[in-house]
């Protein structure tokens, strides 16, 4: 048996969906077109089982997806299982349709394969729920300020929206390309089918059968081949004795369920490489932010020494060219394997496998600057204006800026950081920058760590501390010529508020 086969039979694993997407479809089919376009469809459509509406006004709105969509005319609202649009212009603007709504403009395959299909989508059908949301470490929002949106900007079919604090998927508009949890930093969103331990450690077991098998028949590193269920798989199989001796071909739902923490987990455990293929199964994804993460993850590999361009993505989707593009990638080294095993936790993920690299890496590095948008990072206080208000400290969604409990200070935790910029917008006093960076002394990024510290005030009445020396001193000589706070009122502000109250009583019964 061939390296490749028994690789490949190492790597066997059956991957079941743990919660499924129903939909339920009675097939009435809703045709939006020219009476001209409506009559040619409907002479070559298959009416057997569908109930067929058609419309040649331009709806207001399509909302919905497979077995429940609504339609808004001028007219009237139609409530329909599937919907045909045949206008120029989709009403339905999303990269990625939703399921049951087929939009062919004017290319006639496209239309073929439509009318092929719609009358089978009648019953019930069902689809895996391809992420995982944990909204507590969402860096989305925080008391209507916005944070980071990039799940919202990367998903193709529109399936995501804010919600507030936090944002909502819909389950039944999204088709597990995985996008979002590619650009999450925080790891809130992840890929579910499978989850990201599950593919590492079918990698492991990949490429310890390829250590113990290939020292006879090859001296080259294994070169990890990220493929989807599709097109991709169709041509590996067809094609498998194509592949150079030392490619791995690795198989997942859907490319974009794998990324940055896969990818330096590969090569921390002994791969060379590795190339993601978009084999064209999905011609309505562009993939740009899977490949922008691509471009991450190597800026990161050239900043502590290793070759440009060690992971690498393939737009062809040619087997021929992608062949070649093969034989041609850059590689590590070879290095001392990593021993750890996959977890559920991208940012886990990607410091185990950067630190293992850092630790034989060509070039050492204490901090290595990263690019923006990046998932890690400090903060820089401009201490002469911070006043310690803590606005940063109440929005912090993942608890990596603190207060200092009793003692006027801010504290900080870089291990926690996600660069989400939530704290730097809450500043009234714009005395925080973000600095995107990794840093490689793990046990100093975990400590708490004083950013700012300041005097203690004390009411001028009771002596309490209540606040720091330099927020009243600014809220002071901020309001000092303000109308309301003159003499007694100004004064009162150096108060703490229960003998603020009192005072202010004091001055309204002397007044009487």
């Amino acid at each position: 048996m061939r390296l490749h086969n028994l690789v490949q039979h190492a790597g066997q694993i059956d991957i079941m969906p743990v919660d499924l997407v129903e939909f339920n479809s009675a097939g009435r089919l809703l045709v939006l077109g020219t009476e001209q376009q409506i009559a040619v469809v409907s002479s070559h459509l298959d009416l057997t089982n569908l109930e067929l509406i058609t419309s040649s006004q331009k709806p207001t709105k399509v909302e919905g997806w497979l077995g429940k969509f609504s339609v808004e005319l001028e007219t009237k609202t139609f409530t329909v299982d599937l919907v045909l649009d045949l206008s120029e212009q989709p009403v339905v603007k999303s990269h990625v349709l939703p399921l049951g709504y087929f939009a062919p403009r004017d290319n006639a395959q496209t239309l073929a394969e439509a009318l092929q299909q719609l009358p089978e989508l009648i019953g019930t059908f069902d689809k895996p729920r391809y992420f995982n949301y944990k909204p507590s470490i969402c860096a989305h929002s925080r008391r209507q300020l916005a944070g980071c949106s990039q799940c919202i900007d990367a998903c193709p079919a529109d399936a995501i929206i804010s919600t507030g604090d936090t944002v909502s998927v819909n389950p039944s508009l999204c088709q597990g390309c995985g996008s979002c949890t590619a650009v999450c930093p925080s790891g809130a969103m992840t890929y579910a089918l499978p989850t990201l331990d599950v593919s590492i450690n079918r990698l492991r077991m990949m490429l310890h059968t390829y250590f113990d098998l290939a020292a006879e028949s090859t001296a080259a590193l294994p070169h990890i081949l990220i493929h989807d269920l599709n097109n991709g798989e169709l041509q590996i199989e067809a094609m498998a004795e194509q592949l150079p001796a030392h490619v791995i071909a690795f198989s997942i739902e859907e490319i974009g369920g794998l990324g940055m923490p896969f990818w330096l987990s590969a090569l921390a455990l002994g791969a060379g490489g590795v190339t993601v293929w978009d084999a064209g199964s999905h011609t309505d994804h562009d993939w740009l932010e899977l490949q922008q993460e691509i471009i991450k993850t190597n800026a990161m590999l050239v900043g502590i020494g290793y070759a440009e361009n060690v992971v690498n993505w393939c737009g062809d989707y040619d087997f021929q060219s992608l062949t070649r593009q093969l034989l041609s990638v850059n590689q590590i080294p070879v290095i001392k394997r990593a021993t750890f095993a996959g977890v559920d936790d991208k940012r886990r993920m990607i410091s185990l496998a950067l630190d293992h690299l850092h630790k034989q890496a060509p070039q050492a590095v204490e901090v290595l600057a990263l690019t923006d948008n990046a998932a890690f990072g400090e903060l820089k206080i401009n201490t002469q204006a911070c006043t310690l208000c803590h606005s940063c400290v109440s929005v912090c969604p993942v608890g990596a800026v603190l207060d200092g409990n009793d003692k006027p200070q801010l504290n900080f935790i870089e291990e926690n950081c996600v660069q989400c910029g939530l704290c730097e917008t809450a500043c009234p006093e714009d005395a925080i920058t973000l600095i995107p960076q990794y840093l490689f002394n793990r046990e100093q990024a975990r400590k708490v760590r004083l950013l700012h510290e300041e005097p203690i005030f004390n009411c001028i009445s009771c002596n309490k501390p209540f606040a720091t020396k330099k927020m009243i001193d600014t809220m002071t000589e901020k309001l000092k010529g303000h109308a309301m706070f003159q003499g007694a009122a100004l004064e009162r502000l150096k108060m703490c508020e229960d003998c603020r109250v009192k005072a202010m009583f004091k001055a309204e019964r002397g007044s009487i």
